[in-house]
């Protein structure tokens, strides 16, 4: 019988994978920024309210640019733990669980006196996402509706297809939990509580690290180095492939908070890393081949073997006499045969 599959879940953790932050950072420059980022913040949501009749939510990134993007495609969101959460606690963030088939247990189970979860907005099974949710309309409108969406370590792995690229391409990859945990209020608060590192095959990777107004700025600061280090030991070659560090908002511009040297900053892999070694033995074909031309280029640059190698031009000077005596033969017949004709032939064809 074989083993069974562990089931998928969140990799790494902020304490087995961490990048230390090099001597060139400077905490007073991320101090600078994160207030600037969120004095903007607070300018624009004052200037919005006379226009804006619904308020729009906002919350803060850590932006961090590469040298080279990573081949290797993961869907697989990676935990990161910070200090304060990244969004405001339920119910104003809005906190949706997949689970398996029949949806109904699993309601009853987190209202149920053991657990007591009221945080839980949406219980949504995966046979209602192959019916009801199936059409790409509905299934947007679910995605918009939670901030952020858990879901049953056990069927994390049938998520893709059933969920399409709408969550994905909006960053609310469901999260893997796991719903035999004896404490599940606390397995499910830990889940909320933290951030994620969605891996990208492109140069630039972003991770929720607060929510003004419901973050300060020393816990959005506190977060900011927190999350740092964890980042990068996630992303391949570390500091070494790392081009510059910012923070955002949704809507605001990157503010710089740390770039790298001007000499490394376009700095690859060296070329003898790149360079694929050539085979130590060539095969016997490849060898005749290369000894032939090698032979043939000798040739060519020896002046007196290419004059001997070149070809007797015999036939077509043949060809050409034929030709003249073919036609001096048809003028002769054309003559006439007295003293006159004799004279013409003589002209012709010479004294023969």
């Amino acid at each position: 019988m074989p083993p069974k599959s562990k089931p998928a879940s969140v990799e790494a953790s902020s304490s087995k994978v961490q990048a230390p932050l090099p001597d060139s950072f400077s905490q007073k420059q991320a101090k600078k920024a994160v207030d600037a980022l969120l004095a903007h913040h607070e300018k624009v949501v004052s200037e919005r309210e006379e226009t804006e009749l619904i308020p729009r939510e906002d919350h803060i990134w850590l932006i961090v640019n590469t040298k080279r993007g990573n081949t290797k495609r993961k869907l697989m969101p990676k935990r990161v733990q910070l200090p304060h959460p990244p969004l405001p606690p339920p119910p104003i963030t809005a906190v949706g669980l997949i689970v398996k088939p029949p949806q109904r247990t699993y309601k009853d189970l987190l209202v149920s006196p053991e657990h007591n979860i009221r945080f839980i907005n949406r219980v949504v099974d995966t046979d209602k996402l192959r019916g009801k949710w199936k059409p790409f309309e509905a299934r947007r409108n679910l995605a918009k509706e939670n901030d952020l969406w858990l879901a049953d370590e056990r069927i994390v792995p049938s998520l893709p297809k059933l969920l399409g690229k709408t969550f994905f391409d909006a960053k609310k990859v469901p999260i893997p939990v796991n719903l035999k945990r004896k404490d599940l209020k606390a397995e499910l608060g830990r889940a909320i509580s933290s951030t994620y590192f969605h891996p990208s095959t492109g140069t630039s990777h972003s991770v929720r690290i607060a929510t003004p107004p419901s973050s300060t700025s020393a816990q959005t600061l506190e977060n900011f180095l927190a999350a740092l280090p964890v980042v990068i030991g996630l992303i391949e070659d570390g500091w070494d492939n790392v081009l510059s560090v910012g923070i955002k908002t949704s809507s605001s511009i990157l503010l710089p908070v740390w770039n790298s040297p001007l000499a490394d900053r376009f700095k690859g892999k060296t070329t003898e890393e790149n360079e694929t070694p050539e085979p130590a033995v060539k095969s016997e074909k490849k060898r005749k081949i290369d000894a032939g031309e090698s032979s043939t280029k000798k040739a060519k640059a020896d002046p007196l073997v290419a004059a001997a190698s070149k070809p007797v031009k015999t036939t077509e000077t043949s060809s050409k006499a034929d030709k003249i005596v073919k036609k001096a033969g048809k003028k002769s017949s054309s003559v006439g045969t007295g003293g006159t004709g004799k004279k013409a032939k003589t002209a012709i064809l010479g004294n023969a």
